[in-house]
Formats: C-alpha cells, sequence, structure tokens
C-alpha cells in the first residue's frame, strides 16, 4: 500500500507513484511481475483514472503483445460499490476469499470497454465470467 503521491486533484491518480508502488510491492514479495496472475485494482471506474491505473501496470509488467496469459483485472467496487475509505480492505478480503479456491468471481459485463484504456497494445483483461486463476510452476513462499 502507498499513498498515490502528488497529483493534479483528488480524483486524478499519479501514474509514476502507481508505478513505483507496484514495484515496492513485488520486490517485498519477492515475486517477479510475470508470475501475477491477477490483480485487485483500485477501479476508479473513470475515463482518467482507470486508464492511468492501467497504464502504470502496463509499464512494470514485463508482458509485452499478445499472450496467452493475459494479466486478469478486477475491482471488488464493480461486484459490491465503492466503500470510500473501506474500499481497499474490501479488496484484499475479496483476494483473500478467492484465493484457496484460485477463481476469481468475476466482474460485471463491461456495457463498453473504456477506449482511452489500449487494450490491444497491453496484455490485460477483465473476467466477466468465473475464472480459474493460473497456477505458475513454482512453489508459492
Amino acid at each position: 500500500m502507498n499513498q498515490d503521491g502528488k497529483s493534479s486533484g483528488l480524483t486524478v491518480p499519479n501514474k509514476l507513484a502507481q508505478e513505483d508502488v507496484i514495484r515496492l510491492a513485488l520486490a517485498d514479495a519477492g515475486v517477479d511481475a510475470e508470475r501475477v496472475s491477477y490483480l485487485e485494482a483500485h477501479g476508479t471506474g473513470t475515463s482518467l483514472g482507470d486508464p492511468i491505473e492501467v497504464r502504470a501496470l502496463g509499464a512494470v509488467s514485463p508482458r509485452t503483445g499478445p499472450t496467452d496469459r493475459p494479466l486478469l483485472l478486477g475491482s471488488v467496487k464493480t461486484n459490491i460499490g465503492h466503500l470510500e475509505s473501506a474500499a481497499g480492505v474490501a479488496g484484499l478480503i475479496k483476494l483473500v476469499l478467492c484465493s484457496p479456491a484460485r477463481r476469481d468471481p468475476a466482474e460485471p459485463p463491461l456495457p463498453h470497454a473504456d477506449p482511452h484504456i489500449p487494450w490491444t497494445e497491453l496484455p490485460v483483461r477483465v473476467p466477466t465470467e468465473r475464472t480459474t486463476l493460473v497456477r505458475g510452476t513454482r512453489k508459492r513462499e
């Protein structure tokens, strides 16, 4: 977790700060970004915030071009709404509940994909059906 850094407004994420916090989290966990199969995103639901967040993920992830193992993105807000200060812990609870079964509960179907997110350039996908999360061949530590 990290504060999002200085930005031009409360609802405007800072891409560089997001890249830094993702890199730090991966380093602290001793995990290579390519091993991550699912990410619980903040998911602002705005045409400004979501593209900044997804582009930060793309900058940190070594995945390039089309892949048969895209990074799955979810946000608990699409399942239960925004809980203001409890949104972060709700996302953590969602991940903990999904972990034993290694299944994502799915996001509601998107009425339209955000045109400001370069979906064809970044190997990311929002699962709209229950999805089994891919487990790597290395043992979890």
